[in-house]
């Protein structure tokens, strides 16, 4: 994983999500004039959406609820 898109909040991602993120954001960080920061905030988005489509709706459910216990 490149050291500049190194946040906690990818911590908090499946690990298949986070790979999906950290591609999106490495992505980000060579085509625009972004900071890393917002490349992953950005990728992280994107990354959630591209998640949203490939879970069925009852596993989702389980995910959203323990999301928000952890915060």
């Amino acid at each position: 994983m490149d050291a500049r898109i190194a946040l906690p909040e990818l911590m908090y991602l499946s690990p298949t999500t986070r790979e999906k993120a950290v591609v999106i954001a490495q992505e980000l960080l060579r085509s625009n004039n972004i900071s890393p920061r917002e490349a992953v905030a950005k990728a992280i988005l994107i990354a959630k959406n591209w998640a949203v489509k490939k879970v069925n709706r009852s596993v989702w459910k389980k995910l959203k609820s323990i999301e928000k216990e952890i915060i």
